[in-house]
C-alpha cells in the first residue's frame, strides 16, 4: 500500500514537470516571434531596404511548421521587403497566441 502511494506521487509528480515543460515550449515559440518581430521592426526603422538573408533564413525555418500559406508569402517575397515580412510575423504571431490561452 505505502508502495503504491509513493508510486501515486511519484506518477503525479512526473505529469506536473511534463505540463511545466509544455507550457514553456509553448511560451518560446511567443518569445522567438516577438523577437523576430522587434528585429524587423528595428530594419524598418533605419530604413534598410531588406531583411539580411540570414534572418530571413531563420524566420522561414521558423514559420514553416507553423504555416505553409504564410511560409508561401515569405518565399514570394524575393525582395525580402520588411514591410511584407512584419505582416507574416504579426500573422504568424495571431495564430500561437490562441495556443497558448487555451491551453
Amino acid at each position: 500500500m505505502l508502495s503504491e502511494a509513493i508510486d501515486e506521487i511519484h506518477r503525479e509528480y512526473q505529469a506536473a514537470a511534463d505540463r511545466r515543460e509544455q507550457e514553456i515550449r509553448r511560451r518560446a515559440d511567443v518569445r522567438r516571434v516577438d523577437d523576430f518581430l522587434l528585429i524587423v521592426e528595428t530594419i524598418i526603422e533605419q530604413k534598410r531596404a531588406e531583411v539580411p538573408a540570414a534572418l530571413m533564413d531563420e524566420i522561414v525555418r521558423f514559420v514553416r511548421p507553423i504555416s505553409r500559406k504564410l511560409l508561401r508569402a515569405l518565399n514570394r517575397n524575393v525582395t525580402h521587403d520588411p514591410v511584407r515580412v512584419l505582416d507574416v510575423l504579426f500573422d504568424v504571431q495571431q495564430l500561437l497566441l490562441p495556443r497558448l490561452l487555451v491551453a
